[in-house]
């Protein structure tokens, strides 16, 4: 069975376009998936335990559910369990040139590899976990992969990178269906999701993550902010430094905090 598109199957001849984008590195590359396989998936169909997982509720993250500890469908685990191999590990190193990358065995217990938002939902810009759960090995680089079908540009769910700041939007990389997005992940690329518009279909995604052997990972790019890598969790950046202090909202400040001394005195 074909899942990956036989077009991805060497890297990389994007390399270049890689390492070249702003504001930091990535490559969009449609028609992911093969596609009589993508043809057969149906993301619709797919119910989730909203009770299990998580799901998120407040200003920042809104109306998303993620699978962490809860069983894959069959289908979305063949896919995530694609991402994993070492074949298409070794196709990323190739377009990064990050020759020690590899993916965690964690699953989707420490981590969640598939999420869904819904209407009104929202994701503001953050940077995610800095290392791998077991390892404590530096996070360098993300894929996401929309599946959701027949999704309107008016919907939103857009996938958004920041600034080094995480304060001022500088891409916007609409969703698209069967579309994958690949990026660099550092202390300082900030990402996030515009508001869904939509209350006819659910924004699906698959979300895989990969690390570094090195804790110098980023040497060999030229990057628009500090080549370094520090520990830090998922952190977020709200729109006025006030937003911090409801109470609702509050613990995103202590990680903000620690990012912002980490991130000078790196």
């Amino acid at each position: 069975m074909k899942i990956i598109n036989e077009r991805y199957n060497d890297l990389s001849k994007f390399s270049s376009n890689f390492k070249n984008q702003k504001p930091f590195p990535h490559v969009i590359l449609d028609d992911f998936l093969d596609k009589d396989f993508f043809k057969d998936l149906d993301v619709e169909k797919i119910e989730v335990n909203k009770n299990k997982g998580t799901n998120f509720q407040t200003d920042i993250e809104r109306n998303k559910w993620a699978s962490k500890n809860v069983e894959l469908s069959e289908t979305i685990s063949l896919i995530v369990n694609e991402l994993y191999k070492d074949k298409f590990v070794k196709n990323l190193q190739t377009l990064t040139n990050i020759n020690d990358l590899f993916s965690t065995d964690v699953g989707n217990v420490e981590l969640a590899n598939y999420h869904e938002m819904y209407e009104s939902g929202f994701l503001g810009t953050h940077v995610d976990h800095s290392s791998e759960p077991t390892t404590g090995l530096p996070h360098v680089l993300n894929i996401i992969l929309y599946l959701s079908k027949d999704w309107k540009k008016s919907w939103g769910g857009s996938t958004v990178f920041a600034n080094k700041d995480g304060t001022k939007i500088e891409k916007t990389i609409d969703y698209i269906p069967n579309r994958a997005v690949i990026f660099l992940h550092s202390p300082f690329t900030f990402h996030g999701v515009t508001k869904i518009e939509n209350n006819l279909r659910k924004r699906s995604t698959i979300y895989v993550d990969y690390y570094s052997k090195s804790k110098s990972p980023y040497s060999h790019l030229d990057l628009n902010f500090k080549n370094v890598w520090f520990k830090h969790p998922t952190t977020f950046i709200l729109p006025n430094f006030k937003d911090y202090f409801p109470k609702k909202n509050r613990k995103y400040l202590n990680k903000m905090l620690k990012h912002k001394i980490k991130s000078l005195l790196a």
